[in-house]
C-alpha cells in the first residue's frame, strides 16, 4: 500500500495538468467565478468572523477560561474552517488534551448561521424560513455529537498562563492571522471549483442522476457536485421542488471535500487524527436531512410552488446510498490511523 500511494498521487497530479492544460478555457472561466464569489461573499461573510474569533480564543486562553465551551460556541457561530481551526489551535498551545480535542472534531466543522439562513436562505432558495430549518437541523446535530462524545465532560485541561492580556497585540495578531485564513480558504475554493466546473463539463451531472435514479436528474447532479463544493452544489438545486430542502441538508451537512480537506489540513498540522472528524461528518450526513424533513413537516415552507414531493422510500434509499458510499471511502483511506484514534488516552 505505501508503494502505490505515491504512484497515485504522481498520476493524479499527471492526469490534472493534463486536463487543465487541455480545458483551459473552462480552467480560466472557474477561477474568475471562484474569485468573484470570494469576493462578493466569502471574505465579506467570513473574514470578520475570523478576526473576532481570533481575538475571543487568544483572550480566553489568557483568561484560563472553560476552553472547550469557548471551541464549541465559535463553532457554531463562525463558517468552516474556523470552528476546527480553533480546537487545533487550542491544543497546538497546550489549553486542551487530546482527548477534548478529538470530542471537538467531531460536532466544530460546522456552516455559518449567516451562510445558512442569509444566503441559503434568502438569496438562493427566496425562503427565510427554509434558512432557518437548515441553521436549526446544524445546531441540533453539533449538540448531538456534542453530548455523545462528551465535549462538555470536566477533563484536566492544559495549563493556560493565565495573566495581564494585552489587548494590542491580540488585536494585531488576530488581524494578521485572519488576512492569512481568507486567503487559505479562497485557495481551496478555486481549486476545487475547477474540479467542480470540470466534472460539469465531463456529464457529472447525467451520470449522477443514473446512479441516483430516485432523484430528479438536477436534484442528483447538483448533490454530486455539491459533494465536490458546497457553494456550486447549493446553486445547482431547483428549489421548486420540495425535495431540494433535504438535499440542501445533505450538501450542507457533508460540507463538499473543499471544506473537509481545509478541516483535515488543520488537523494534520496540529497532529491531531483525521477520524473524528470525518466520523462527525458521517453523523450530520444522517442525521440533518431527518431532522430537516421532520421540521419541513412541522412548519410550512413556501418555495415557488411546489412540483413534487420526495416520497419516503425514495429518501431512504437515498440514505443508504449515501451512507453506503461514504463507508467504502472512509475504510479505504483511514485505516492507517483507526489504532492510533482508538488509543487516545
Amino acid at each position: 500500500m505505501r508503494k502505490i500511494k505515491p504512484i497515485i498521487t504522481i498520476s493524479s497530479a499527471v492526469i490534472l495538468i493534463a486536463v487543465f492544460s487541455l480545458r483551459s478555457d473552462i480552467v480560466i472561466e472557474s477561477v474568475m467565478y471562484s474569485l468573484r464569489l470570494c469576493y462578493g461573499s466569502v471574505i465579506p461573510s467570513l473574514f470578520p468572523f475570523f478576526i473576532l474569533c481570533e481575538f475571543l480564543m487568544s483572550a480566553t486562553a489568557g483568561a484560563g477560561s472553560n476552553h472547550c465551551t469557548a471551541a464549541f460556541a465559535t463553532g457554531l457561530i463562525t463558517g468552516f474552517p474556523t470552528g476546527v481551526r480553533n480546537v487545533c489551535k487550542l491544543y497546538s498551545d497546550g489549553n486542551i488534551d487530546k482527548k477534548s480535542a478529538c470530542a471537538l472534531l467531531h460536532c466544530t466543522a460546522n456552516a455559518s448561521p449567516a451562510y445558512i439562513v442569509a444566503f441559503i436562505g434568502v438569496c438562493i432558495i427566496g425562503s427565510k424560513t427554509a434558512g432557518i430549518i437548515l441553521l436549526i437541523s446544524q445546531v441540533l446535530c453539533a449538540f448531538a455529537c456534542a453530548v455523545f462524545f462528551g465535549c462538555f465532560k470536566r477533563r484536566r485541561e492544559g495549563k493556560s498562563k493565565i495573566g495581564v492580556i494585552n489587548i494590542t497585540e491580540i488585536a494585531c495578531k488576530s488581524i494578521s492571522n485572519s488576512v492569512i485564513s481568507c486567503l487559505y480558504v479562497c485557495g481551496y475554493i478555486i481549486f476545487f471549483g475547477i474540479i467542480a466546473d470540470i466534472a460539469i463539463k465531463a456529464g457529472l451531472p447525467s451520470l449522477a442522476a443514473r446512479i441516483m435514479f430516485f432523484l430528479p436528474e438536477n436534484q442528483a447532479g447538483a448533490l454530486s457536485v455539491g459533494f465536490i463544493e458546497i457553494t456550486r452544489g447549493i446553486y445547482m438545486l431547483d428549489f421548486s421542488d420540495n425535495s431540494a430542502i433535504i438535499i440542501a441538508a445533505v450538501i450542507v451537512a457533508f460540507s463538499g471535500i473543499s471544506v473537509i480537506m481545509q478541516c483535515i489540513a488543520c488537523v494534520i498540522k496540529a497532529g491531531l487524527p483525521k477520524r473524528p472528524l470525518i466520523t462527525g461528518k458521517i453523523i450530520y450526513t444522517v442525521m440533518m436531512p431527518i431532522i430537516a424533513t421532520c421540521l419541513s413537516e412541522i412548519i410550512s415552507v413556501e418555495v415557488g410552488s411546489p412540483k413534487s414531493q420526495m416520497p419516503v422510500i425514495s429518501f431512504i434509499l437515498f440514505i443508504i446510498f449515501l451512507i453506503t458510499c461514504i463507508i467504502f471511502i472512509y475504510n479505504i483511506f483511514d485505516k492507517s490511523k483507526r489504532t492510533m484514534y482508538n488509543k487516545i488516552k
